[in-house]
């Protein structure tokens, strides 16, 4: 499922309409019937809906939403901020059909106390004012109708983006709609992973409205949702005469005597997620206390670290920011016969030494949270979070690494500019030990999948996948550890591959 901009959406539908021939009143009659499709299994008889309507194409989708509602067992009131006389074009289009049903249009300016009323009184509030068309800043009449939806108490649901939220997600300082669910059409747009604008879409679901593949695919979009049957494809299938060496042999880097623990939430994860040998390397001072639980594993000394044999390594989880350790992870770029991913504290000390990953031989895969990402680049975390989309690319194109930018819908970037974003994961993954757990993933598919970006993919997706399976079944957002995580990959992975045998 491709992510999309203001332009290459409007580019999509040109050619949909231009060259495929769908016109533009079929795509509009399309994305009201998914919305109405969308919703009618929820509405109950005598539910009140408000539809609050704008000038542009959003509110032609509107006006066929009304008109099925009529049909239906709802209550629809049906609110246009604009004179009808300013509705053009394919909205006009379904204003008339919608008027010629029998539905009647209720202006905002005429009454706005009767407006105010229902909007405080409707079950269901349905936001289309402004879509991907809307640039700049809101006309007061739009700003009124948007700040009255706000603050009413209706749930709000939103045709293809809340108002007023810029479909790129640039920052903006007005006022957007907050909606509960946003129904986007066709393509999620980039604005639903960028701050500020992710924060007004609530839920959101994605709806097809009929816009044909090669439409799609003649845009070239770089930019898409790695979904549960990518990772299914692309998941590794074990010959059944393989050997342990043949499912990779790994070297983790890892712990301190602060922190000994990151190693082995990083080591047992690479276990669970099928690494062939692993050894770990901490510090002679906490390596009987790691070595206690993780019988799985050999240990090597830190003093005289020796790659040969390894077919990946990784580094940083725990290793602690004193300049002793930063030796270490000169020393695991400078080994570029393998590939290697790096993490937490690996980050810190890599701000000087940038310059090795572009002479590597073998990919890197980099997993910095928006903060340590900023560190390296010597940005705030608010301009990081702004243009995720553009920064990882930026960075990834110029050091030639798999970028992973954790957070909500983590993106993942590769070094050609291809970006992919993780669908899964929740607020409990915030917590001390689940970027080590991540870690370990990382590095056990990075030795087992054939490419480097559906490895890193797939671990991003598994990593997510089994937070959200802990939260569904027995935990809340609180009290989830990275011990639980490790602990609940097996079912995950399980689930994954029994559905895959089922495909």
């Amino acid at each position: 499922m491709r992510v999309v901009t203001k332009e290459e959406m409007q580019a999509i539908d040109r050619y949909t309409m231009e060259h495929i021939g769908l016109g533009g009143p079929v795509l509009m009659e399309n994305a009201g019937r998914a919305v109405y499709a969308a919703l009618a299994s929820e509405l109950r008889t005598g539910e009140k809906v408000a539809v609050v309507i704008g000038k542009g194409n959003n509110g032609g989708d509107g006006f066929v939403i009304s008109r099925q509602l009529m049909d239906s067992r709802a209550s629809e009131e049906t609110w246009l901020i604009t004179d009808p006389e300013r509705i053009t074009g394919d909205a006009a289009y379904h204003m008339n059909a919608y008027l010629a049903a029998g539905g009647k249009i209720r202006l905002v300016s005429e009454n706005p106390e009767a407006f105010s009323a229902c909007i405080g009184q409707a079950d269901l509030i349905l936001d289309a004012l402004l879509g991907t068309g809307f640039h700049g800043t809101p006309y007061p009449a739009y700003l009124q109708a948007i700040e009255a939806i706000n603050h009413s108490s209706s749930r709000v649901i939103s045709i293809d983006l809340p108002s007023g939220v810029p479909a790129d997600g640039e920052p903006f300082a007005h006022s957007a709609v907050r909606a509960d669910l946003t129904l986007t059409l066709a393509c999620p747009k980039v604005a639903q992973f960028v701050q500020p604008a992710a924060r007004y879409f609530g839920k959101v679901r994605t709806l097809s409205i009929g816009i044909p593949e090669a439409a799609m695919k003649k845009m070239a979009i770089r930019r898409c949702i790695w979904e549960k049957k990518d990772v299914i494809r692309t998941l590794p299938r074990r010959d059944p005469f393989s050997h342990k060496g043949s499912h990779g042999k790994g070297i983790l880097i890892a712990g301190s005597k602060l922190m000994p623990g990151a190693a082995f939430f990083s080591a047992k994860a690479a276990l669970r997620s099928g690494i062939g040998l692993l050894k770990v390397s901490v510090p002679d001072s906490v390596r009987q206390a790691v070595a206690a639980h993780l019988p799985e594993t050999m240990f090597l000394p830190r003093a005289s670290l020796d790659f040969k044999g390894a077919s990946g390594l990784a580094i940083g989880p725990g290793l602690g920011r004193h300049p002793e350790v930063a030796p270490l992870l000169r020393h695991v770029l400078e080994y570029d016969a393998v590939p290697c991913v790096i993490d937490a504290d690996g980050l810190y000390h890599l701000k000087g030494m940038l310059d090795l990953l572009k002479r590597r031989r073998k990919p890197a895969v980099l997993s910095p949270h928006p903060g340590e990402l900023a560190h390296l680049l010597d940005l705030t975390v608010k301009e990081v979070e702004m243009d995720r989309f553009n920064v990882a690319r930026a960075f990834a194109e110029k050091y030639r690494v798999y970028l992973v930018l954790k957070g909500k819908n983590t993106i993942i970037t590769a070094p050609d500019g291809e970006q992919a974003v993780n669908p899964t994961g929740n607020a409990s993954l915030a917590k001390g030990g689940s970027g080590d757990v991540l870690t370990g993933i990382l590095l056990a598919f990075l030795l087992q999948h054939k490419k480097v970006m559906d490895a890193v993919c797939n671990a991003v997706y598994l990593h997510g996948a089994v937070a959200d399976d802990l939260v569904r079944s027995e935990h809340s957002m609180l009290d989830v550890l990275a011990s639980d995580l490790i602990d609940h990959i097996p079912p995950v992975l399980h689930q994954l591959y029994q559905d895959g045998a089922l495909a």
